[in-house]
């Protein structure tokens, strides 16, 4: 991956515009899919009963089974990205060698799918930072993340900075 926080802006609203049109396909595709069935069991619909039971019931169901699916292929489309860093992160806590963790953390191959996974990254990225002493970096990069943050994530990222800059500060004094 590319290293370049100072894109993260450009990048969460290009997510945000790919996650309001998949949103959009998602919908379309799923009245396409209503439509196409309540047309191809109308026919079959002789009562009351049998209206309330092939076309309600068929939608409840088809609705049901289609939105579990597209949530589940949602949920899981960031997966190997998360899988690899998760990986790195957890070779990293056992053989807590920083430059070799800064060093993976560059090097991935697997691009993030959303702004989350992003997000995620980048803070690891800082997280090396700060380990290497590579303080101002790391505050550097906070302050980039904490722009296009959401509210819960600001609050870490800000007692984040707080944290460093303290670790900064015990470091000049002694």
């Amino acid at each position: 991956m590319i290293y370049e926080p100072e894109n993260l802006k450009n990048k969460k609203a290009m997510y945000e515009k790919r996650d309001k049109w998949l949103i959009r396909l998602a919908f379309l595709f799923w009245a396409v899919l209503l439509f196409l069935y309540v047309n191809i069991v109308i026919p079959y619909v002789k009562s009351t009963i049998g209206f309330l039971g092939i076309i309600v019931g068929g939608i409840a169901v088809i609705t049901i089974i289609y939105f579990f699916t597209v949530f589940y292929v949602l949920m899981r489309r960031g997966r190997q990205f998360r899988k690899m860093n998760n990986d790195i992160v957890r070779e990293y806590h056992e053989n807590k060698n920083g430059e070799l963790f800064l060093e993976k953390l560059l090097a991935m191959d697997m691009k993030p799918k959303d702004m989350n996974d992003e997000m995620t990254w980048y803070l690891n990225i800082a997280t090396a930072f700060n380990v290497l002493g590579r303080r101002n970096e790391c505050i550097a990069l906070f302050k980039q993340l904490e722009e296009v943050a959401t509210e819960k994530d600001k609050k870490y990222i800000q007692n984040s900075i707080k944290f460093v800059q303290e670790q900064s500060e015990k470091d000049n004094t002694n």
